[in-house]
Parts: C-alpha cells; structure tokens; sequence
C-alpha cells in the first residue's frame, strides 16, 4: 500500500481544522458579545491567536512538503532511479543528415526549447530543461553532471553506439511515510534525458 494515504489524512485534518477554528473565533465571539456586550477579551485573544497560529503552521507544513520540499536526487533512501538506453537513429533533412533536432522558439535568436530524436523507429521528444546534448569528449555536460548517472555503463554505450546514444534517467519518489506526507510516494519526480552525438553538425536546428 502507498504511504500516500497519510498525506491525504493530513490534509483533510488540517483543513477540517482549520475551518473549525474559524467557526471557533465566530461563535465564541458572539458569545462574549451577547453575555459582556463586549467584543475583545485577552484570555480569548490569547486562545485564537495560539489556534490561528496552529492551523497556519499545519497548512504551511503540508503546503512545504507537497509542493515544495527538494529531495536529494542521490539519496537512495528517499529516490529510486532507473535507466534506460537507446541507440540513436540518423535521420535527414534535405540531405543533412542527422541525430537530434533541435527546436529553437519562436522569434530571432531564442533558447532552444526541446530535442527530438529517433530509435528504432520511434520518435521521442524531450524538453531542453529536463534534456542536454554531449558532442564533445565529456560524455556528460556539465550542467547535468550533478545527476547520479551510471558512468561506467555510459562510457560503454558510448562505445558500443559509436557515441550516438540516448541515456532517459527517470527518478521516482520510494514509497516512504516521508514521502507519503507529501504525497509523493511511488510518483515519478523527473525524466532526465542525455543525448550522446559524435560532434555537433549531427544536431540540427529549426
């Protein structure tokens, strides 16, 4: 079963009880009007701000671990990865003939936006954030160096595909109640996907 379960419970109870502090501070607010014909009293104050406070914090922590705590893409107790290889297939354009088609957005001289590639008759397509091309001696680029890549088995499809390979690392959350509270557990995090070519005139832009 996936830990998922406790982070929907935290999250129906934060919720719940943030709705009942509201409904707390209204109905004990017309209480202290109607029995004093007053509307502030300390000791009361005291009470809804600690509440106030409670619910906000509860929120504030589940809203943290759902959308925006990192996890430590090599810590293997919280992240389990999985890679696949896939020879590149040349293919040609006008007679260029090439690895990668690279797609530029629209506009003058913009940022390519994603990479297309071939394998064995399949088509795939990857964005240029979760995407880098290797075309020199580094197998890995440098802005995706910090992945935890199989080094060993890169260099020997490097060798194996004459340096013309797609390595797809893909990156699930493990199926932990740290994870769960997130709503993470068992969910996949992210592709990374790292496209070897012999030299850079085997990628071709549009």
């Amino acid at each position: 079963m996936s830990w998922n379960w406790l982070g929907w419970l935290l999250w129906i109870l934060a919720i719940a009880f943030f709705c009942y502090v509201i409904h707390y501070i209204r109905v004990q607010q017309l209480m202290l009007i109607a029995k004093t014909k007053r509307a502030f009293d300390k000791k009361l104050f005291g009470r809804y701000v600690v509440l106030v406070l409670v619910a906000v914090l509860w929120i504030g922590t589940m809203s943290y671990m759902t959308f925006f705590r990192q996890v430590d893409l090599g810590n293997s107790h919280e992240t389990r990865i999985s890679t696949k290889y896939y020879p590149l297939q040349i293919s040609n354009k006008n007679d260029d003939y090439y690895y990668v088609l690279a797609t530029r957005s629209k506009g003058g001289n913009h940022p390519v936006v994603s990479y297309t590639y071939w394998s064995g008759n399949n088509k795939y397509m990857t964005t240029s954030r979760f995407g880098s091309v290797a075309d020199g001696d580094r197998i890995i680029p440098l802005s995706i160096s910090a992945l935890p890549w199989d080094r060993a088995q890169l260099k020997k499809y490097d060798s194996q595909t004459g340096h013309a390979f797609a390595a797809v690392m893909t990156v699930h959350y493990r199926n932990t109640p740290l994870n769960g509270i997130g709503m993470r557990a068992n969910r996949e995090s992210a592709a990374y996907t790292l496209l070897r070519v012999p030299s850079s005139e085997m990628v071709v832009e549009r």
